[in-house]
């Protein structure tokens, strides 16, 4: 699916009208995200014109020469005035899934997600489909070395004032209904290849990189998962029964201690990369809003507290729409009482694939 570019000066001229909004720019947080490349002069200009608080640095590698970029990239934007943060991809990492293939997530369970991938192969035995390059931290030996991952990449770095974690659920069509909004899992079937931590891991992790880095606040980014409508024969999981079934269930069960550690929450809410510009929400951009009621109505369902609105920072897309798309999202995100907003510049790849992995020998 396309959609049209827009230039970064008339993503921020979306961000200029909406100075005309008080309480739009009385939201505590108000954020983008920017890659090293797109740290300039005039980005970071445009940023302080538009009344931002903060740039959002993401860092993507431990290579040497792309620290090096970053590192001069977040001095840059130290020295504008504007607070300095730093976002970090966990779970999806080409870096860890090409040196331990072992570690990625698995598609076991449901075969729906073959319909995206019709030429993969069938598993023999001794072999299992892994989900390339999604290396979850709810396996005990990539925890660990995501920990260490991050420790480098923070390394030598200006102090940030808060970091973003996005990906501290499981991949990807984790059940196998190949909908990219089912993260509960790394494994749904009985073939592992590394050892499955039981609980906690998000909050765990979380305090782990607190210890790293103790003066920021450290943000856990959050993804909803599959809803009923995506779960019709035409719909996203291909009439797997994903929204009756496990997947809410084991979302609350992962979030509810996180949310009870941390202050602030991420909610990852690029709605066309995720399919979810239709009109059922309500209008462009609705999906926004629909997200962060979500943290309210089901964790309760599930048998856990309501999060509430205020405690949410939305990450939104901020490329590929149109000015009106974007003024859109942000007013869904005022009106639904979120703290604030991250304005994604640049698409946070979040694509996967099978690749069919011996497992020497097969772990039960």
């Amino acid at each position: 699916m396309k959609f049209r570019r827009r230039s970064r000066s008339n993503v921020f001229a979306a961000i200029l009208w909406l100075m005309a909004w008080p309480e739009l720019m009385a939201a505590e947080i108000r954020s983008v995200l920017l890659t090293a490349q797109q740290v300039t002069d005039q980005e970071l200009q445009q940023a302080r014109d538009a009344g931002l608080t903060s740039v959002v640095l993401q860092l993507t590698s431990v290579k040497p020469d792309v620290q090096q970029q970053e590192r001069t990239a977040a001095e840059k934007i130290a020295q504008t005035g504007l607070k300095l943060d730093y976002w970090i991809e966990i779970a999806r990492c080409p870096e860890l899934a090409d040196v331990h293939p072992e570690w990625m997530a698995s598609l076991q369970g449901h075969p729906e997600w073959r319909r995206f991938f019709p030429d993969a192969p069938l598993p023999a035995k001794g072999e299992v489909i892994k989900n390339y390059p999604w290396v979850p931290i709810l396996y005990q030996e990539a925890f660990d070395a995501h920990r260490n991952r991050v420790a480098q990449l923070l390394t030598d770095l200006p102090p940030p004032s808060m970091v973003y974690l996005n990906g501290l659920q499981g991949a990807p069509s984790a059940c196998g209904c190949g909908n990219s909004l089912c993260r509960w899992t790394a494994d749904y079937g009985p073939i592992l290849t590394a050892t499955r931590i039981k609980a906690n891991a998000a909050v765990s992790f979380v305090k782990a990189v607190e210890v790293l880095i103790p003066h920021a606040t450290v943000i856990p980014v959050w993804l909803t998962e599959c809803e009923k409508h995506d779960c019709t024969q035409e719909g996203l999981c291909s009439g797997v029964g994903c929204f009756d079934g496990i997947c809410w269930k084991a979302w609350e069960k992962q979030l509810t201690p996180l949310a009870r550690h941390a202050d602030l929450i991420g909610v990852f809410a690029p709605y066309k990369q995720f399919q979810r510009d239709l009109p059922l929400y309500g209008g462009s951009g609705a999906w926004v809003s629909h997200c962060v009621k979500s943290f309210a109505e089901m964790p309760v369902r599930h048998g856990g507290k309501a999060i509430a609105a205020n405690r949410l920072v939305t990450a939104i897309q901020a490329w590929d729409v149109t000015e009106q798309e974007l003024n859109s999202q942000l007013q869904h995100m005022q009106h639904s009482g979120a703290a604030g907003y991250v304005l994604i510049k640049q698409q946070i790849d979040q694509s996967w694939s099978p690749l069919l992995y011996s497992v020497t020998p097969p772990r039960q």
